[in-house]
């Protein structure tokens, strides 16, 4: 099971990478400025997508905080909840290292509560970071949930921002 997540991760991951040619020729056209200079150091943002549990896809929206400690690292906190039966709430703190320009992996731990009952949870992602001018950022995300005791969940969408 794990290595058909991991499977469709990293073709998430492929789109992404086939994807951005457009953007990385715009990005190199730019003029380049001091890279702490390039990024607010807080982000707040709201994040729409969707959770997919034993082959079914669920509504999933979220809430979002990070701060950027420097060039390559950023830390924070998400909350996210998923409209299925039992509709369950996510609460994860998560490091972001940032390997090479706008690009982001990560990993989170925290808890999935569903109903009434509480799974320790273990996120990995890998993202990447658009910059619309003004302070505002949208990022294509996909991430794979470990659920203590379950199978794991694949969550993809896309979070809009603010920096500040």
């Amino acid at each position: 099971m794990i290595n058909h997540n991991f499977a469709k991760v990293f073709f998430a991951i492929w789109l992404c990478f086939s994807s951005t040619g457009a953007v990385a020729a715009e990005h190199d056209a730019k003029e380049v400025h001091n890279a702490e200079e390039e990024h607010a150091k807080h982000i707040l943002g709201l994040f729409a997508g969707a959770t997919r549990e034993d082959g079914e896809y669920h509504e999933t929206l979220g809430i979002e905080y990070s701060y950027r400690y420097n060039q390559s690292w950023s830390f924070g906190g998400v909350i996210e909840r998923a409209e299925r039966e039992k509709d369950s709430t996510l609460a994860i703190v998560f490091a972001h290292w940032w390997p090479y320009k706008e690009w982001f992996i990560g990993a989170g731990v925290g808890r999935k509560d569903p109903g009434n009952e509480r799974e320790n949870t273990f996120r990995a992602s890998i993202g990447y970071e658009f910059e619309l001018g003004g302070g505002w950022v949208i990022e294509p995300q996909a991430n794979l949930d470990f659920i203590e005791g379950h199978e794991n969940e694949e969550v993809y969408g896309i979070a809009i921002g603010r920096q500040f």
